[in-house]
């Protein structure tokens, strides 16, 4: 059956209402996905800060299927969009935001989460439609025929393709396969899937040990990971342990392993320059640094230090203010200068699937100025000898070697510094840079350079 876009007709047989028995549980759940959804697609929130939001009140299992809803909408949305499109007779042309962001909720359910019933599927986003704005008869029962067009395709084994990345970001990651000697199909298929949920201790040295020890003894902690303080959760239910946020965080292993590896000493002085909401300075305070947190957002400052507070170790300052710029703080006076600098993400595409749609090549040129001015910057308040770690959670060459190579031509003091930790040997490319991969532990792709300034 083919539905026709813009009418509310159904074809003969169907109907807009399942049979009474159909248990209409879930239904609130698929209307907080929806309206995540429709968040990010307009552009007001991004995918992390949209689930979060929707998962406000929400408890037990729903907690898990609405976080899987949102996520796996937004990395399949390409290839559910030409399943659906095929569906209706003027494919999604002319299509409003609500209905395909509902259809693709619906469709995303029959085809790849077998463990919900079609009917279940159908009747409870059907019903979430009706309580989400941007909905009417029409739409609703526009949304129920396509859904139940779908469902017939299923069970005849007509189901979406696996194409789930643009043709840019695919091109970027066989690059990238060939340039790390990784099988790109795999490195492929591995940034199309969910994100695995890392933790980090916070801490270093026998604190750090003592703490993953008795977080282990009390069922937070899976697997321990290949980088310092950092294990895969026992499960999503560890986010709400009582020492969450006071001992271990959420923190990507990769993202991880750039602290780790800038190792800050006890007493130390650490300029973080885009410190966001301050996970990574949060560790690098847990480990004995006196913290200036740096970034343009008050409102993330203010999450910074509560974030650090509340695992008792306060920034020493916070700083709202753009770090191209002239910042209260002495000139060469730290000594160690973190620049994660704001990027691309592409390293975090599974983590956050909604990059994949929003970001275009043209965009590599763009940061890649605001990055080197980051750097230039940073190195005017770093001491002599002193450690300046350039990290971006991107896999692209601009956004990682090229970058890499503009700073040192400018400033030829600056020498790779691989300090003294072992653990990180694993990760280095053959130039010395750190670039993690989702192939090796289930990470994001990091890229990450160390140096020193070796001025005499």
């Amino acid at each position: 059956m083919v539905v026709r876009l813009g009418t509310a007709s159904i074809a003969q047989g169907a109907s807009v209402r399942e049979p009474q028995s159909v248990v209409a549980e879930g239904v609130q759940t698929r209307q907080r996905a929806l309206s995540a959804l429709l968040a990010v697609h307009r552009g007001e929130l991004g995918s992390q800060a949209a689930v979060s939001a929707a998962l406000h009140g929400v408890v037990g299992l729903d907690r898990g299927l609405l976080t899987e809803l949102v996520y796996a909408a937004l990395r399949r949305q390409r290839a559910l969009d030409r399943w659906i499109a095929r569906a209706c007779d003027r494919g999604l042309v002319g299509m409003a935001q609500p209905v395909l962001v509902a259809l693709r909720l619906g469709a995303l359910q029959l085809a790849d989460m077998p463990r919900i019933p079609a009917f279940a599927a159908v009747d409870a986003t059907v019903q979430a439609c009706k309580g989400t704005p941007g909905h009417n008869q029409g739409s609703v029962g526009f949304v129920h025929a396509v859904l139940r067009t779908l469902s017939r395709r299923v069970l005849a084994g007509d189901l979406p393709d696996r194409d789930d990345l643009p043709p840019w970001i695919a091109a970027r990651i066989v690059q990238l396969g060939r340039a790390v000697a990784v099988d790109p199909v795999a490195l492929q298929h591995a940034f199309c899937q969910a994100a695995p949920l890392h933790l980090q201790v916070l801490g270093s040295g026998q604190q750090l040990a003592e703490r993953a020890a008795s977080l282990q003894d009390q069922g937070v902690l899976g697997p321990a990971l290949p980088v310092p303080g950092a294990y895969v959760a026992a499960g999503p239910a560890v986010l709400g342990h009582p020492l969450f946020g006071v001992t271990f965080l959420a923190m990507d292993a990769a993202s991880a392993a750039v602290v780790r590896w800038l190792d800050p000493q006890p007493g130390w002085r650490v300029l973080d320059l885009c410190a966001g909401r301050g996970v990574k300075s949060a560790v690098i305070a847990g480990c004995g640094a006196h913290v200036t947190a740096v970034d343009v957002s008050v409102a993330k400052l203010a999450q910074a230090r509560a974030l650090a507070m509340a695992a008792g170790t306060p920034l020493q300052e916070t700083l709202a203010a753009d770090a191209t710029g002239d910042l209260a703080v002495d000139h060469h006076s730290f000594d160690a200068v973190l620049v994660d600098a704001p990027c691309t993400g592409l390293g975090t595409l599974r983590r956050r699937p909604e990059i994949r749609h929003r970001r275009r090549a043209a965009d590599l040129t763009g940061l890649g100025h605001l990055q080197g001015q980051l750097a230039d910057r940073a190195v005017q308040w770093l001491r002599p000898g002193g450690v300046i770690m350039l990290a971006t959670c991107s896999f692209a060459e601009e956004e990682g070697p090229l970058w890499l190579a503009g700073v040192r031509q400018r400033h030829p003091q600056l020498q790779r510094s691989p300090g003294n930790t072992l653990w990180i040997q694993e990760f280095l490319d053959s130039a010395g840079c750190l670039r993690t991969l989702p192939t090796q532990f289930g990470g994001d792709a990091f890229f990450a350079a160390r140096l020193s300034d070796r001025t005499d």
